[in-house]
């Protein structure tokens, strides 16, 4: 790609991350003019963080509701799942670690999944190596490796990302 393109590319990106955070800002404010002094420069520097964290200007914003309505309902079933087990007199746990080797090779991507991972209820990271994590949970009869997947999935999606299948992992 030469360098007038990405030039263009990255205007682009930060274009979009601007009307986000403007949007953020707006609606955290809930629209009081007066937080704009304050509010602009923390736009700017909040842009300019996570251009340097994340220069890449793949994503696609349209992804981001979905990708929130998505964590707010598991959020919302495990903490409803955690609850039951913490309260039943004989507290149903089957705790493992597992293995989860991933698809993604984006680093920014990666850590989204792990932060979100840690923010469902009942899992929570435990070890990352280049390609795999291991992963912590409450109860290893669930389905969790698929969960798991899922939310793989909806982080790539987010990102823009083709994910690999594993059986092409394994054969690599």
């Amino acid at each position: 790609m030469d360098s007038p393109l990405m030039f263009v590319t990255l205007v682009k990106s930060a274009i979009r991350r601007v009307l986000l955070l403007v949007v953020c800002w707006w609606a955290l404010t809930e629209g009081d003019s007066s937080a704009w002094a304050f509010g602009i420069p923390v736009i700017l520097i909040a842009l300019a963080s996570s251009i340097l964290i994340n220069p890449s200007t793949r994503g696609r914003i349209h992804s981001l509701p979905g990708f929130a309505g998505f964590f707010l309902w598991h959020s919302l079933l495990g903490g409803i799942d955690v609850a039951r087990r913490a309260l039943h007199p004989k507290m149903p746990l089957a705790p493992a670690l597992i293995d989860f080797p991933l698809r993604l090779d984006d680093q920014a991507a990666i850590t989204l999944l792990i932060y979100t991972i840690n923010l469902l209820p009942g899992t929570i990271v435990v070890e990352f190596e280049e390609r795999r994590l291991g992963i912590h949970v409450l109860d290893r009869r669930l389905p969790v490796f698929e969960s798991l997947r899922t939310v793989e999935t909806r982080v790539a999606v987010l990102f823009g990302f083709q994910l690999t299948d594993m059986e092409d992992l394994s054969n690599a």
